[in-house]
């Protein structure tokens, strides 16, 4: 541990390192060849005490390329470093008592490096609150975990705060660019002028509705921390605004009319005789 302000970052450009205070023990997993793998897994390895913030990190940040165990546990099953890669985040966890020897699983704390784009590692960290069902930074034994952390508990609370704002944010921008497609699409849908051939304006007003009430399942999800919610109403209306929207339909009538020009048909390929060339 450093006294430097770099052992707790919040909304840093490029790395956030965090301290969450561990509840529970379980679930037992395995390291085998330095591999995590499931308790049931048939080949014998070390026996892991997985906890429930390293748990509920995997779930929110996968899938992953691998996890893999840079410090094994050896007579402290609680006691481990392990390392989380995917293509767009680097995740290293370090699971070690910070009072009691580890009587307990109260007694641990994680300490999370988390490696990757901001919008990326703020909307894992709001994930992952909601996930636990608690705030990770309120310690179990403050005064150990000021000591061994080098901040109080506000400070934690101001940076935890910082990221999960950030995903807050980043999520009300992705709902409010949708919004703007609706409004223009909408605007298009009462332009005749914009209308393909054999265009099915009532499919296309269906469709709109739809997307409107998708805008509000994704606000309301937003509303109620549920991000896979938000960006499930997100996607569906995204698809719906390109199949009603009649600018897109025209555009498509007008690649497929250029196709076809470029088409040449039998009968439209000149006749050469080569042989009545050749005599002459």
């Amino acid at each position: 541990m450093t006294d430097n302000i770099d052992t707790i970052i919040g909304s840093n450009p490029e790395s956030s390192l965090l301290w969450m205070q561990v509840r529970k023990g379980s679930p037992q997993m395995k390291c085998i060849d330095g591999i995590l793998r499931p308790k049931e897994y048939p080949e014998k390895g070390t026996k892991i005490l997985l906890g429930d913030v390293a748990s509920a990190l995997i779930r929110v940040s996968g899938p992953h390329d691998h996890i893999e165990f840079i410090s094994v546990p050896t007579f402290d099953e609680q006691k481990w470093v392990l390392k989380l890669k995917s293509s767009e985040l680097i995740i290293k966890i370090e699971s070690f008592p910070y009072w009691g020897f580890g009587l307990f699983s109260k007694c641990y704390l994680n300490k999370v490096e988390l490696n990757g784009s901001l919008k990326k590692r703020s909307k894992i960290i709001f994930d992952l609150v909601v996930c636990l069902g608690r705030n990770p930074w309120e310690p179990t034994f403050p005064y150990f975990w000021n000591r061994i952390t080098k901040f109080n508990s506000k400070t934690h609370q101001d940076k935890w705060l910082e990221l999960i704002n950030f995903a807050k944010k980043s999520m009300e921008e992705e709902i409010e660019v949708i919004n703007l497609r609706y409004i223009e699409v909408k605007k298009r849908s009462m332009n005749k002028n914009y209308f393909p051939k054999d265009w099915n304006e009532k499919n296309s007003k269906s469709l709109l509705n739809d997307v409107e009430i998708d805008i509000n399942i994704a606000k309301r999800s937003l509303h109620d921390q549920n991000a896979a919610g938000l960006k499930r109403a997100l996607d569906r209306a995204e698809a719906k605004l390109i199949e009603a929207d009649p600018l897109v339909g025209l555009q498509n009538d007008e690649i497929l009319q250029n196709q076809n020009n470029k088409i040449l048909t039998v009968d439209n390929i000149p006749y050469i005789d080569l042989v009545k060339n050749e005599e002459e």
